[in-house]
């Protein structure tokens, strides 16, 4: 009985127990009961970043060259005259003039530069072949200069020894076509177009010939030396300034005193020098020194014999010692001879211990 009871209690409790609990709520309600996650907005994709565009960076032009205003000059200029080439054509015997004892005479031309050039030869009599002496004459007036002026003594003494001597007249000289002598270059052209063509003549000894020149002409022979490397010797007689600035000076100088008129280019000292010396050497130093064969000495391989007499009226020692000089310090074989009691042309009294030299040095020069 006691059993009976305390199992229908513990059914009782039991069933009090289940009544006192609320009934377990559906799913669906648990869910709307919790909070509800807030959205976050979606994340914008941000464009990749714009490379700024630079300016594109100018690359630097090269630096200009300044134009050389006298560039169209140059071919004046020692290093312009070494650049070149010479010859062409060939000597013409126009005339003979005479016939002397040991030699004859003739007019001749030759083509120089489109020129049409006049000269002199002498042609020794006898067995060629004979050496060759180009002898340059020195300042004369054009309408006074004639073929042989300021060449003839020498040319004659060297042809009855047997040398062949050719005397050019020059641009603008006796018979020669009239053409400017641009920075007094135009003559050296002259005589550099003969060399090959005197070295042509078949009464000619092969290989190298001689120069001789007086006053301009030795300025001539200077360029002409310190150009051609087909000269053995040269003999230069109471040369020009070959300082170019020196010579144009000289040159204006001398038309000063000759015309009666003031100094300067603008005042009318013309005698050419306008179109001889277009440009003036304060507006192109460094153009005349280009044109001074003092610069350029070490292209000289022709033995060199400079004479001079102090007594000369126009040309001052200082301008053949100066050639001198700038021989004798580049190595050159070179002397200085200096006449006393001379003029700028010699009398009897140096003629006759000048022109035997000249022979001699003359044939020490050529090995004969």
């Amino acid at each position: 009985m006691q059993r009976l009871l305390i199992l229908l209690s513990l059914v009782l409790l039991a069933a009090c127990g289940q009544a006192s609990l609320p009934p377990p709520a559906p799913a669906t309600a648990v869910a709307q009961a919790l909070p509800t996650a807030t959205a976050l907005p979606p994340i914008a994709t941000l464009p990749p970043p714009t490379a700024t565009a630079l300016p594109p960076t100018a690359t630097p032009a090269p630096p200009t060259a300044t134009p050389d205003p006298f560039a169209d000059l140059a071919q004046f200029t020692i290093e312009g005259l070494r650049s070149r080439s010479y010859g062409g054509g060939s000597i013409e015997r126009v005339q003979l003039l005479e016939e002397a004892p040991n030699f004859t005479r003739w007019l001749i031309a030759y083509p120089s530069d489109g020129l049409r050039i006049t000269g002199m030869l002498n042609l020794p009599r006898g067995d060629a072949p004979f050496p060759v002496v180009i002898l340059s004459h020195g300042w004369y007036p054009l309408d006074v200069y004639r073929t042989g002026d300021g060449t003839r003594l020498a040319a004659d003494y060297l042809a009855q020894r047997g040398f062949i001597t050719i005397s050019p007249d020059y641009r603008s000289h006796a018979g020669s076509d009239d053409a400017p002598n641009l920075f007094r270059a135009g003559h050296v052209i002259d005589t550099l177009n003969l060399i090959p063509l005197a070295q042509a003549l078949p009464e000619a000894r092969p290989g190298k010939l001689l120069l001789w020149g007086h006053s301009n002409g030795g300025a001539i022979v200077a360029k002409v030396i310190a150009v051609s490397d087909q000269v053995a010797g040269a003999l230069i007689y109471a040369p020009a300034s070959s300082n170019i600035v020196q010579d144009y000076q000289f040159r204006v100088g001398r038309s000063r005193l000759r015309q009666g008129q003031p100094p300067g280019r603008r005042s009318g000292v013309i005698d050419r020098l306008e179109v001889e010396f277009p440009v003036l050497p304060e507006q192109a130093p460094e153009l005349y020194n280009r044109m001074s064969p003092l610069n350029y000495a070490q292209f000289v391989g022709a033995r060199t014999l400079i004479v001079w007499g102090d007594q000369d009226e126009i040309v001052p020692r200082p301008w053949p010692e100066d050639l001198y000089t700038s021989l004798r310090d580049a190595g050159k074989a070179v002397t200085f001879e200096v006449y006393p009691d001379q003029p700028h042309s010699f009398n009897a009294a140096g003629n006759a211990r000048y022109l035997p030299a000249m022979v001699q040095f003359f044939r020490e020069s050529i090995g004969s």
